[in-house]
């Protein structure tokens, strides 16, 4: 009876509280780690060069240099080694040219007002790239903004700046190529691996993004096909063991133990670089066949042959690996796509514009105080605005008082042990600590504009000549000025909201049920993109919204942020199956239609007695289908729980 209990918790997980709690931002994805023995070997080869240069000291170049391979790989450190050098092919130019143009954009007042001010408006957009680029152009405007408001290296040559950075971005390179270079796809592959054996509701999307990203191997969304469908069956089987009658759910539960094995060892055969002993089926067939003697209820018939099915599915992709690219929407769609989304957002009514307006007038009042005060105390000020508004994600007063808690901390602490110890040695510390921790610098805003304004404060400040007293005084003088700039005009100006987080919910689920109709009814593709425009605002609109309600209990907004996150992936896969050709649409067809019933009034919704994704379709139309109703039946229990709240 133990192990009942075990599996139908398991089973559970997918649709409780506490899986669907780590919500990720809009972006959505998760840049796997690298190994830690090879973060070792970077913490070793960073300290020798970063203590060759504090030797000389070299603090300026130092840091130059340190802050190209950070930012370099923050941006170019995520997804499969083709990738991601294609990404750090554009962007890391881009990142040589932010951090040596620094003094110069300094020196100008207007371009020192001007440019942290653009680059905070487009760090408030850059989550609607998706989660990959989301890293690049995030790492790139990070650099911007700090290059620019706080000058680093003033009094080098340009070409001194230039070669500083180039050769900073040229070792992120070299770096990311050690990373991957025996095994490019290894990051693709992993993701989609920990969505065969993980019941975290986020990463099949998770896996789906860095799949994309990577280019798109056949092989691996046939897998992710299967994979999806896995994900479901094993969830509801396990859910089913005590409900079932006795006699179903003790064959049930023995026949889950084997599926469990089998799901493992085939996880282990898609991380794998290349094929291996794949497990067979027979004996998990032989205990199902064995579950269907016992007359189980229709519901559980149907997910045997979609577990059958799915496991089926990930063998057959794991047999051939296919390489080479595919597209799920026609070539030039997810641009036009994207264009919806920008257009949809940049109304007066959208929250994400009016918080990337209000970010942005904050920095240009901060950036035009610290043109005024012109002394190197004021050159944090920029940066304290940019780490207690985050403009790319607008969250809750309480997390912003906390940001503005830790950049005191961090301002504080880099004063004072910068009164008593060499400049070069406290760079070289802060460099090491951030290429060896940009793993956790690109998943923690705190963490990075915390790091950056303690590396300002050594570079810019600290006068060994003055009163220790005095030096921490100056710094935390400036770092309170551009936090109450923060926060008076990031939060305190807002308005009041005229609809709570329930109706908001309603509506954002209302919205995106009106795509389904837009696939469904004749005439109604006519209309897709307009819906889809107020799908995305009212999504974002509530992702947005669920941090100011705190109001709300904390199971409630919990739930309302699971039930967003789940729209916006499903918005999403509505609107790119509009984009698929007629024979990759129809089998999904039968999916919308479930879709549109889960989302309606539960009266009608009725009970799933169709089989409504397409297992035995391409994989493209699988894929969609069970995507879509995975989120609609997400969305129903998200709602569902709040309403019980």
């Amino acid at each position: 009876m133990g192990r009942a209990s075990s599996i139908t918790a398991e089973g559970r997980r997918s649709g409780s509280p506490a899986a669907r709690g780590a919500v990720p931002g809009r972006g959505g994805g998760r840049p796997p780690a690298p190994p830690g023995q090879r973060l070792l070997i970077v913490l070793a080869v960073t300290a020798v060069a970063t203590g060759t240069a504090a030797a000389f000291g070299l603090a300026e170049i130092t840091a130059i240099a340190g802050l190209g391979t950070m930012f370099g790989l923050m941006a170019g450190v995520g997804g499969s080694l083709r990738a991601d050098l294609k990404l750090l092919s554009w962007c890391g130019p881009l990142l040589v040219l932010a951090l040596a143009a620094g003094p110069a954009v300094d020196e100008l007042p207007a371009l020192a007002i001007a440019v942290p001010t653009v680059a905070v408006l487009g760090a408030a957009f850059a989550p609607l790239l998706g989660w990959r680029l989301e890293l690049a152009v995030g790492a790139f405007l990070t650099a911007t903004v700090l290059a620019s408001a706080t000058g680093i290296g003033t009094g080098l040559s340009i070409l001194v700046r230039l070669a500083a950075a180039a050769l900073g971005v040229a070792f992120a390179v070299v770096l990311r190529i050690v990373f991957g270079g025996r095994d490019p796809s290894a990051n693709t592959r992993t993701a989609v691996s920990e969505a065969l054996t993980s019941q975290d509701p986020h990463t099949l999307p998770q896996a789906i993004k860095v799949w994309r990203s990577a280019g798109g191997e056949p092989w691996l969304g046939e897998a992710l096909a299967g994979v999806s469908a896995v994900r479901t069956a094993r969830a509801e089987l396990g859910a089913r063991v005590l409900t079932a009658p006795p006699q179903v759910g003790e064959r049930l539960r023995i026949a889950l133990v084997e599926a469990d094995r089998v799901i493992s060892q085939l996880a282990l055969a898609v991380r794998a670089r290349s094929t291996r002993t794949l497990p067979m089926l027979d004996l998990l067939l032989q205990q199902l066949e064995w579950v269907r003697l016992a007359s189980p209820p229709a519901d559980v018939v149907r997910q045997l042959d979609s577990l059958t099915t799915g496991l089926r599915r990930v063998r057959n992709s794991l047999t051939t690996r296919v390489t080479g690219t595919t597209e799920t929407a026609p070539r030039g769609a997810r641009r036009r796509i994207l264009g919806e989304e920008l257009r949809a957002l940049l109304v007066p009514q959208s929250a994400l514009l009016r918080h990337a307006l209000r970010s942005t007038v904050a920095v240009l009042v901060g950036a035009s105080i610290a043109v005024w005060q012109h002394n190197p105390q004021a050159s944090i000020l920029v940066i304290t605005i940019f780490a207690v508004l985050r403009p790319s994600r607008r969250d809750s007063v309480s997390v912003a008082l906390q940001r503005a808690a830790w950049t005191f901390v961090a301002v504080g602490f880099a004063a004072a042990i910068g009164a008593v110890t060499p400049g070069p040695i406290l760079v070289a510390a802060f460099v090491v600590l951030g290429v060896v921790g940009f793993p956790v610098l690109q998943r923690n805003h705190t963490a990075l504009t915390a790091l950056l304004t303690a590396l300002v404060v050594v570079l810019r400040g600290v006068d060994h000549r003055s009163p220790l007293i005095d030096i921490v005084i100056n710094f935390l003088t400036s770092a309170a000025i551009g936090a109450t700039l923060a926060l008076a005009v990031g939060y305190l100006t807002l308005p009041r909201p005229r609809a709570g987080l329930l109706e908001r919910v309603h509506n954002a689920v209302e919205s995106v049920r009106g795509l389904t109709w837009a696939l469904l009814e004749p005439g109604g593709a006519r209309q897709v993109k307009s819906l889809h425009a107020i799908a995305v605002r009212r999504v974002h609109d509530l992702l947005a919204f669920v941090d100011r309600a705190e109001e709300e209990p904390e199971e409630v907004r919990e739930a309302a942020r699971e039930a967003g996150h789940a729209l916006d992936t499903l918005r999403a896969v509505l609107r790119e199956l509009a984009e698929l050709p007629e024979e990759l649409r129809r089998p999904a067809v039968p999916a919308v239609r479930r879709v549109r019933a889960v989302l309606g009034p539960p009266s009608q919704a009725g009970p799933d007695e169709l089989q409504v994704v397409p297992h035995n379709q391409p994989w493209q139309a699988a894929l969609a289908a069970q995507m879509m109703v995975t989120e609609a039946n997400a969305v129903q229990r998200a709602v569902a729980r709040m309403a019980e709240e």
